[in-house]
Protein backbone atom coordinates (compact mmCIF):
# COMPACT_ATOMS: atom_id res chain seq x y z
CA UNK A 1 0.00 0.00 0.00
CA UNK A 2 1.30 3.43 -0.97
CA UNK A 3 0.01 6.81 0.27
CA UNK A 4 1.38 10.13 -0.95
CA UNK A 5 0.56 13.56 0.44
CA UNK A 6 1.56 16.62 -1.58
CA UNK A 7 1.45 20.27 -0.51
CA UNK A 8 3.01 23.23 -2.31
CA UNK A 9 5.15 20.94 -4.38
CA UNK A 10 6.52 19.01 -1.40
CA UNK A 11 5.55 15.35 -1.16
CA UNK A 12 5.58 12.91 1.77
CA UNK A 13 5.15 9.22 1.05
CA UNK A 14 4.15 6.29 3.23
CA UNK A 15 4.74 2.72 2.04
CA UNK A 16 3.04 -0.07 3.94
CA UNK A 17 3.57 -3.73 3.08
CA UNK A 18 2.98 -4.99 6.63
CA UNK A 19 -0.79 -4.70 6.18
CA UNK A 20 -0.72 -7.73 3.84
CA UNK A 21 0.20 -9.92 6.80
CA UNK A 22 -2.35 -12.83 6.85
CA UNK A 23 -3.32 -11.94 10.41
CA UNK A 24 -5.25 -8.99 8.95
CA UNK A 25 -8.52 -9.21 7.03
CA UNK A 26 -10.06 -6.96 4.37
CA UNK A 27 -11.69 -4.66 6.91
CA UNK A 28 -8.28 -4.12 8.52
CA UNK A 29 -6.80 -3.14 5.18
CA UNK A 30 -9.56 -0.62 4.53
CA UNK A 31 -9.02 0.81 8.01
CA UNK A 32 -5.26 0.99 7.46
CA UNK A 33 -5.71 3.14 4.34
CA UNK A 34 -7.65 5.67 6.40
CA UNK A 35 -5.03 5.52 9.16
CA UNK A 36 -2.21 6.14 6.69
CA UNK A 37 -4.04 9.08 5.14
CA UNK A 38 -4.73 10.47 8.60
CA UNK A 39 -1.08 10.16 9.56
CA UNK A 40 0.00 11.80 6.31
CA UNK A 41 -2.32 14.75 6.89
CA UNK A 42 -1.09 15.10 10.45
CA UNK A 43 2.53 15.13 9.28
CA UNK A 44 1.67 17.91 6.82
CA UNK A 45 0.14 20.02 9.59
CA UNK A 46 3.11 19.34 11.87
CA UNK A 47 5.68 20.35 9.25
CA UNK A 48 3.87 23.18 7.51
CA UNK A 49 1.81 24.75 10.29
CA UNK A 50 3.89 23.82 13.33
CA UNK A 51 1.21 21.63 14.91
CA UNK A 52 2.66 20.06 18.04
CA UNK A 53 3.11 16.31 17.97
CA UNK A 54 0.56 14.48 20.08
CA UNK A 55 1.80 11.77 22.45
CA UNK A 56 -1.21 9.75 21.28
CA UNK A 57 -0.42 10.17 17.59
CA UNK A 58 -3.47 9.64 15.41
CA UNK A 59 -5.48 7.74 18.04
CA UNK A 60 -8.55 9.81 18.92
CA UNK A 61 -11.01 7.34 20.45
CA UNK A 62 -12.05 6.93 24.06
CA UNK A 63 -10.78 3.35 24.33
CA UNK A 64 -7.27 2.96 22.88
CA UNK A 65 -6.87 -0.35 24.72
CA UNK A 66 -9.49 -2.05 22.52
CA UNK A 67 -7.24 -1.82 19.49
CA UNK A 68 -4.32 -3.23 21.47
CA UNK A 69 -6.35 -6.19 22.73
CA UNK A 70 -7.66 -6.85 19.22
CA UNK A 71 -4.11 -7.09 17.92
CA UNK A 72 -3.02 -9.32 20.80
CA UNK A 73 -6.03 -11.57 20.11
CA UNK A 74 -4.79 -11.98 16.53
CA UNK A 75 -1.42 -13.21 17.72
CA UNK A 76 0.72 -10.08 17.47
CA UNK A 77 3.40 -10.31 20.19
CA UNK A 78 3.94 -7.21 22.36
CA UNK A 79 7.31 -6.40 20.79
CA UNK A 80 5.83 -6.34 17.29
CA UNK A 81 2.78 -4.44 18.45
CA UNK A 82 4.95 -1.75 20.01
CA UNK A 83 6.56 -1.12 16.61
CA UNK A 84 3.11 -0.79 15.00
CA UNK A 85 1.97 1.65 17.68
CA UNK A 86 4.99 3.81 16.97
CA UNK A 87 5.13 3.59 13.18
CA UNK A 88 1.48 3.26 12.12
CA UNK A 89 -0.27 5.20 14.88
CA UNK A 90 2.58 7.61 15.73
CA UNK A 91 2.37 7.10 19.49
CA UNK A 92 5.22 8.32 21.63
CA UNK A 93 7.40 5.55 23.10
CA UNK A 94 6.00 6.37 26.54
CA UNK A 95 2.36 5.94 25.48
CA UNK A 96 3.10 2.76 23.50
CA UNK A 97 4.76 1.26 26.58
CA UNK A 98 1.81 2.36 28.73
CA UNK A 99 -0.74 0.61 26.51
CA UNK A 100 1.21 -2.64 26.58
CA UNK A 101 1.73 -2.37 30.33
CA UNK A 102 -2.01 -1.93 30.92
CA UNK A 103 -2.85 -4.76 28.49
CA UNK A 104 -0.68 -7.16 30.45
CA UNK A 105 -2.57 -6.24 33.64
CA UNK A 106 -6.00 -6.63 32.02
CA UNK A 107 -5.85 -9.79 29.97
CA UNK A 108 -6.02 -12.25 32.90
CA UNK A 109 -9.47 -10.78 33.73
CA UNK A 110 -11.02 -11.58 30.33
CA UNK A 111 -13.38 -14.57 30.01
CA UNK A 112 -14.02 -16.83 26.98
CA UNK A 113 -17.76 -16.09 27.13
CA UNK A 114 -18.60 -12.35 27.25
CA UNK A 115 -22.08 -13.21 28.56
CA UNK A 116 -21.24 -15.32 31.60
CA UNK A 117 -20.21 -13.97 34.01
CA UNK A 118 -21.76 -10.54 33.55
CA UNK A 119 -21.39 -7.21 35.36
CA UNK A 120 -23.98 -4.94 36.95
CA UNK A 121 -24.09 -1.13 37.11
CA UNK A 122 -26.66 0.80 39.15
CA UNK A 123 -26.93 4.58 38.68
CA UNK A 124 -28.03 6.92 41.50
CA UNK A 125 -28.34 10.38 39.88
CA UNK A 126 -28.23 12.55 43.01
CA UNK A 127 -25.36 14.58 44.49
CA UNK A 128 -24.94 16.97 47.44
CA UNK A 129 -24.01 19.73 44.95
CA UNK A 130 -23.06 19.82 41.29
CA UNK A 131 -19.34 20.27 40.64
CA UNK A 132 -18.48 22.93 38.08
CA UNK A 133 -16.61 20.48 35.81
CA UNK A 134 -19.32 17.78 35.92
CA UNK A 135 -21.21 16.66 32.80
CA UNK A 136 -22.78 13.51 34.24
CA UNK A 137 -26.41 12.88 35.17
CA UNK A 138 -26.05 14.34 38.67
CA UNK A 139 -28.88 16.29 40.28
CA UNK A 140 -28.31 18.33 43.47
CA UNK A 141 -30.39 17.26 46.45
CA UNK A 142 -31.45 20.80 47.25
CA UNK A 143 -33.25 21.09 43.89
CA UNK A 144 -34.20 17.47 43.15
CA UNK A 145 -34.27 15.73 46.52
CA UNK A 146 -38.08 15.56 46.45
CA UNK A 147 -37.73 13.05 43.59
CA UNK A 148 -35.64 10.59 45.61
CA UNK A 149 -38.38 8.49 47.33
CA UNK A 150 -40.26 7.75 44.10
CA UNK A 151 -36.99 7.14 42.26
CA UNK A 152 -35.93 4.53 44.82
CA UNK A 153 -39.25 2.70 44.57
CA UNK A 154 -38.92 2.54 40.78
CA UNK A 155 -35.33 1.35 41.11
CA UNK A 156 -36.37 -1.37 43.56
CA UNK A 157 -38.81 -2.67 40.94
CA UNK A 158 -36.12 -2.70 38.25
CA UNK A 159 -33.68 -4.51 40.55
CA UNK A 160 -36.22 -7.24 41.31
CA UNK A 161 -37.12 -7.68 37.62
CA UNK A 162 -33.52 -7.92 36.42
CA UNK A 163 -32.68 -10.21 39.34
CA UNK A 164 -35.43 -12.60 38.26
CA UNK A 165 -33.96 -12.72 34.76
CA UNK A 166 -30.47 -13.43 36.14
CA UNK A 167 -31.82 -16.41 38.09
CA UNK A 168 -34.01 -17.57 35.19
CA UNK A 169 -31.03 -17.65 32.80
CA UNK A 170 -28.57 -19.09 35.31
CA UNK A 171 -26.19 -16.16 34.92
CA UNK A 172 -23.24 -15.47 37.19
CA UNK A 173 -22.51 -11.89 38.25
CA UNK A 174 -18.83 -11.04 38.58
CA UNK A 175 -19.03 -7.45 39.82
CA UNK A 176 -21.66 -4.95 41.00
CA UNK A 177 -20.92 -1.22 40.79
CA UNK A 178 -23.17 1.34 42.47
CA UNK A 179 -22.35 4.68 40.85
CA UNK A 180 -23.87 8.02 39.99
CA UNK A 181 -24.05 10.79 40.94
CA UNK A 182 -23.16 10.07 44.54
CA UNK A 183 -24.92 6.90 45.76
CA UNK A 184 -24.30 7.78 49.41
CA UNK A 185 -26.64 10.74 49.13
CA UNK A 186 -29.06 7.91 49.91
CA UNK A 187 -28.77 7.56 53.67
CA UNK A 188 -29.89 5.48 56.65
CA UNK A 189 -32.69 2.95 56.20
CA UNK A 190 -33.07 3.85 52.50
CA UNK A 191 -29.43 2.98 51.83
CA UNK A 192 -29.65 -0.19 53.90
CA UNK A 193 -32.70 -1.36 51.97
CA UNK A 194 -31.15 -0.53 48.60
CA UNK A 195 -27.94 -2.41 49.32
CA UNK A 196 -29.89 -5.35 50.70
CA UNK A 197 -31.96 -5.59 47.51
CA UNK A 198 -28.83 -5.42 45.37
CA UNK A 199 -27.27 -8.31 47.26
CA UNK A 200 -30.50 -10.33 47.28
CA UNK A 201 -31.37 -9.97 43.61
CA UNK A 202 -28.19 -9.13 41.69
CA UNK A 203 -25.32 -10.89 43.47
CA UNK A 204 -24.56 -14.57 42.90
CA UNK A 205 -22.28 -17.08 44.60
CA UNK A 206 -19.40 -16.07 42.33
CA UNK A 207 -19.69 -12.28 42.75
CA UNK A 208 -16.16 -11.15 43.55
CA UNK A 209 -16.56 -7.36 43.72
CA UNK A 210 -19.17 -5.01 45.21
CA UNK A 211 -18.25 -1.34 44.77
CA UNK A 212 -20.00 1.79 46.00
CA UNK A 213 -18.72 5.02 44.45
CA UNK A 214 -19.25 7.08 47.59
CA UNK A 215 -17.30 9.93 46.03
CA UNK A 216 -18.16 12.85 48.28
CA UNK A 217 -16.60 12.53 51.75
CA UNK A 218 -19.26 14.69 53.40
CA UNK A 219 -21.77 11.87 52.77
CA UNK A 220 -19.67 9.29 54.62
CA UNK A 221 -20.68 9.37 58.24
CA UNK A 222 -19.71 6.43 60.43
CA UNK A 223 -23.34 5.30 60.24
CA UNK A 224 -23.24 5.25 56.44
CA UNK A 225 -19.89 3.45 56.37
CA UNK A 226 -21.23 0.87 58.84
CA UNK A 227 -24.24 0.25 56.57
CA UNK A 228 -21.89 -0.24 53.61
CA UNK A 229 -19.75 -2.68 55.58
CA UNK A 230 -22.74 -4.61 56.95
CA UNK A 231 -24.05 -5.12 53.41
CA UNK A 232 -20.80 -6.60 52.13
CA UNK A 233 -19.35 -3.60 50.31
CA UNK A 234 -15.80 -4.53 49.37
CA UNK A 235 -14.67 -1.37 47.63
CA UNK A 236 -15.57 2.31 47.93
CA UNK A 237 -14.39 5.45 46.20
CA UNK A 238 -13.56 8.56 48.23
CA UNK A 239 -12.80 11.18 45.61
CA UNK A 240 -11.23 14.44 46.78
CA UNK A 241 -10.26 15.46 43.18
CA UNK A 242 -7.73 17.76 44.86
CA UNK A 243 -6.42 18.24 48.39
CA UNK A 244 -5.99 21.97 47.79
CA UNK A 245 -8.66 23.75 49.84
CA UNK A 246 -9.12 26.86 47.63
CA UNK A 247 -9.67 24.68 44.56
CA UNK A 248 -12.29 22.57 46.31
CA UNK A 249 -14.35 25.65 47.02
CA UNK A 250 -13.81 27.09 43.53
CA UNK A 251 -15.14 23.98 41.78
CA UNK A 252 -18.20 23.64 44.01
CA UNK A 253 -17.19 20.60 46.05
CA UNK A 254 -18.38 22.14 49.35
CA UNK A 255 -16.30 19.83 51.52
CA UNK A 256 -12.93 20.29 53.18
CA UNK A 257 -9.64 18.44 53.02
CA UNK A 258 -10.14 17.48 56.66
CA UNK A 259 -13.44 15.80 55.78
CA UNK A 260 -11.56 13.67 53.24
CA UNK A 261 -9.07 12.60 55.91
CA UNK A 262 -11.85 11.89 58.42
CA UNK A 263 -13.92 9.81 55.98
CA UNK A 264 -10.89 7.82 54.88
CA UNK A 265 -9.81 7.06 58.46
CA UNK A 266 -13.35 6.04 59.41
CA UNK A 267 -13.62 3.71 56.40
CA UNK A 268 -10.37 2.01 57.36
CA UNK A 269 -11.44 1.77 61.00
CA UNK A 270 -14.80 0.21 60.11
CA UNK A 271 -13.09 -2.31 57.86
CA UNK A 272 -13.92 -1.41 54.25
CA UNK A 273 -11.37 -3.63 52.44
CA UNK A 274 -10.45 -1.47 49.43
CA UNK A 275 -10.50 2.30 48.95
CA UNK A 276 -10.01 4.16 45.66
CA UNK A 277 -9.28 7.88 45.45
CA UNK A 278 -9.79 10.06 42.35
CA UNK A 279 -7.86 13.20 41.51
CA UNK A 280 -8.21 15.59 38.57
CA UNK A 281 -5.23 17.20 36.85
CA UNK A 282 -5.64 20.64 35.28
CA UNK A 283 -8.22 22.10 37.65
CA UNK A 284 -8.45 25.91 37.57
CA UNK A 285 -5.54 27.55 39.35
CA UNK A 286 -3.62 24.33 39.84
CA UNK A 287 -0.11 23.70 38.58
CA UNK A 288 2.59 21.21 39.52
CA UNK A 289 3.02 22.40 43.15
CA UNK A 290 -0.68 21.91 43.90
CA UNK A 291 -0.69 18.46 42.27
CA UNK A 292 2.35 17.49 44.33
CA UNK A 293 0.61 18.71 47.50
CA UNK A 294 -2.42 16.57 46.68
CA UNK A 295 -0.29 13.49 46.07
CA UNK A 296 1.66 14.01 49.29
CA UNK A 297 -1.60 14.21 51.25
CA UNK A 298 -2.90 11.05 49.57
CA UNK A 299 0.39 9.28 50.29
CA UNK A 300 -0.24 9.80 54.00
CA UNK A 301 -3.65 8.11 53.67
CA UNK A 302 -2.50 5.09 51.65
CA UNK A 303 -5.38 4.17 49.30
CA UNK A 304 -5.48 0.86 47.42
CA UNK A 305 -6.29 2.52 44.09
CA UNK A 306 -5.55 5.92 42.59
CA UNK A 307 -7.51 7.12 39.56
CA UNK A 308 -5.91 10.09 37.80
CA UNK A 309 -8.18 12.15 35.55
CA UNK A 310 -7.09 14.88 33.17
CA UNK A 311 -9.73 17.61 33.12
CA UNK A 312 -12.11 17.41 30.16
CA UNK A 313 -14.55 20.28 29.72
CA UNK A 314 -17.85 19.33 28.09
CA UNK A 315 -20.83 21.42 27.10
CA UNK A 316 -22.83 20.17 30.10
CA UNK A 317 -20.26 21.41 32.60
CA UNK A 318 -20.43 24.87 34.19
CA UNK A 319 -16.67 25.31 34.09
CA UNK A 320 -15.92 27.24 30.92
CA UNK A 321 -12.93 26.89 28.69
CA UNK A 322 -10.06 28.95 30.07
CA UNK A 323 -7.36 29.56 27.50
CA UNK A 324 -4.77 30.35 30.15
CA UNK A 325 -5.57 27.07 31.87
CA UNK A 326 -5.33 25.38 28.48
CA UNK A 327 -1.84 26.80 28.03
CA UNK A 328 -0.78 25.57 31.48
CA UNK A 329 -2.19 22.13 30.77
CA UNK A 330 -0.30 21.90 27.48
CA UNK A 331 2.93 22.97 29.13
CA UNK A 332 2.60 21.12 32.43
CA UNK A 333 0.03 18.41 31.69
CA UNK A 334 2.51 15.70 30.76
CA UNK A 335 4.62 16.58 33.80
CA UNK A 336 1.51 16.32 36.02
CA UNK A 337 0.69 12.89 34.58
CA UNK A 338 4.28 11.75 35.06
CA UNK A 339 4.32 13.04 38.63
CA UNK A 340 1.13 11.13 39.49
CA UNK A 341 2.58 8.00 37.91
CA UNK A 342 5.81 8.33 39.91
CA UNK A 343 3.86 8.58 43.15
CA UNK A 344 1.58 5.65 42.27
CA UNK A 345 4.51 3.42 41.35
CA UNK A 346 6.29 4.37 44.57
CA UNK A 347 3.21 3.13 46.47
CA UNK A 348 3.50 -0.28 44.80
CA UNK A 349 0.73 0.38 42.27
CA UNK A 350 0.54 -0.49 38.56
CA UNK A 351 -1.63 1.05 35.82
CA UNK A 352 -4.55 -1.27 35.12
CA UNK A 353 -7.08 0.68 33.02
CA UNK A 354 -7.18 3.87 31.00
CA UNK A 355 -9.40 5.84 28.70
CA UNK A 356 -9.42 9.17 26.92
CA UNK A 357 -12.07 11.86 26.38
CA UNK A 358 -12.90 14.52 23.86
CA UNK A 359 -11.66 17.99 24.84
CA UNK A 360 -9.29 16.50 27.40
CA UNK A 361 -6.68 19.02 28.56
CA UNK A 362 -3.19 18.53 27.22
CA UNK A 363 -4.30 15.68 24.91
CA UNK A 364 -3.68 13.34 27.83
CA UNK A 365 -5.56 10.41 29.38
CA UNK A 366 -7.36 9.15 32.46
CA UNK A 367 -5.64 6.24 34.15
CA UNK A 368 -6.34 3.96 37.08
CA UNK A 369 -3.57 2.56 39.29
CA UNK A 370 -3.91 -0.38 41.64
CA UNK A 371 -1.95 -2.22 44.26
CA UNK A 372 -1.55 -5.97 43.57
CA UNK A 373 -4.91 -7.73 43.84
CA UNK A 374 -6.86 -4.48 44.20
CA UNK A 375 -7.78 -3.73 40.56
CA UNK A 376 -11.45 -3.03 39.91
CA UNK A 377 -12.81 -5.88 37.80
CA UNK A 378 -15.82 -3.78 36.83
CA UNK A 379 -13.65 -0.91 35.56
CA UNK A 380 -11.68 -3.26 33.32
CA UNK A 381 -14.69 -5.06 31.87
CA UNK A 382 -16.73 -1.89 31.41
CA UNK A 383 -13.97 0.04 29.70
CA UNK A 384 -12.74 -2.75 27.41
CA UNK A 385 -16.26 -3.97 26.54
CA UNK A 386 -15.32 -7.62 26.95
CA UNK A 387 -18.31 -8.46 29.16
CA UNK A 388 -22.04 -7.79 29.06
CA UNK A 389 -22.93 -5.10 31.60
CA UNK A 390 -26.56 -4.77 32.70
CA UNK A 391 -27.14 -1.17 33.76
CA UNK A 392 -29.98 -0.19 36.06
CA UNK A 393 -31.07 3.16 37.45
CA UNK A 394 -31.00 6.63 35.93
CA UNK A 395 -28.64 7.10 33.00
CA UNK A 396 -27.67 3.42 32.93
CA UNK A 397 -26.44 2.14 29.55
CA UNK A 398 -26.66 -1.63 29.23
CA UNK A 399 -24.08 -3.10 26.85
CA UNK A 400 -24.88 -6.52 25.42
CA UNK A 401 -21.70 -8.09 24.05
CA UNK A 402 -21.92 -10.66 21.24
CA UNK A 403 -19.37 -13.48 20.85
CA UNK A 404 -17.61 -11.45 18.13
CA UNK A 405 -17.40 -8.53 20.63
CA UNK A 406 -19.88 -6.34 18.76
CA UNK A 407 -22.39 -4.74 21.09
CA UNK A 408 -25.96 -3.52 21.41
CA UNK A 409 -27.16 -0.89 23.90
CA UNK A 410 -30.18 -0.29 26.07
CA UNK A 411 -30.41 3.21 27.56
CA UNK A 412 -32.31 4.29 30.68
CA UNK A 413 -33.56 7.88 31.07
CA UNK A 414 -31.07 10.22 32.78
CA UNK A 415 -33.50 12.45 34.64
CA UNK A 416 -34.80 10.85 37.85
CA UNK A 417 -38.33 12.10 37.16
CA UNK A 418 -38.30 10.62 33.65
CA UNK A 419 -36.80 7.38 34.92
CA UNK A 420 -39.47 7.04 37.61
CA UNK A 421 -42.26 7.72 35.12
CA UNK A 422 -41.00 5.42 32.35
CA UNK A 423 -39.05 2.48 33.75
CA UNK A 424 -41.95 0.24 34.80
CA UNK A 425 -43.64 0.68 31.45
CA UNK A 426 -40.61 -0.41 29.44
CA UNK A 427 -39.41 -3.26 31.68
CA UNK A 428 -41.23 -6.07 29.85
CA UNK A 429 -39.92 -4.99 26.46
CA UNK A 430 -36.42 -4.62 27.87
CA UNK A 431 -36.50 -8.02 29.59
CA UNK A 432 -37.70 -9.65 26.37
CA UNK A 433 -34.69 -8.20 24.54
CA UNK A 434 -32.39 -9.49 27.27
CA UNK A 435 -33.91 -12.98 27.04
CA UNK A 436 -33.32 -13.01 23.29
CA UNK A 437 -29.72 -11.92 23.79
CA UNK A 438 -28.89 -14.51 26.42
CA UNK A 439 -30.72 -17.27 24.51
CA UNK A 440 -28.60 -16.63 21.42
CA UNK A 441 -25.36 -17.42 23.24
CA UNK A 442 -26.14 -21.13 23.51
Amino acid sequence: MFVAVCLDGEEWTLRDTEIFDPRYDERDRERRIKERVRLGIRRVFERVYGLAESPWGILTGVRPMKMVHSMLDRGFPPEELKVLLREVYALSPKKADLLLEVAAEQRPYFHPDPNNPIGIYVGIPFCPTRCSYCSFAAYPLHTHGHLLPAFLEALHAEIAAVGSLIKERGLEVEAVYLGGGTPTTVQGADLDRLLGLLREHLCTATTREFTVEAGRPETLSRETLSILKANGTQRICINPQTMHEPTLQAIGRRHTVEEVRTAFAAARDIGIPLINMDIILGLPGEELPQVRQTLEEIADLGPDNLTVHSLALKRASRLKKDWEQERIAQEQGEAMVDLARDYALSWGMSPYYLYRQRHILGDLENIGYSKPGAASVYNIQMMEERQTILALGAGGITKLIAPDLTLARQVNPKCPAAYTAQIRGCLEERLAALRRHFSSRY
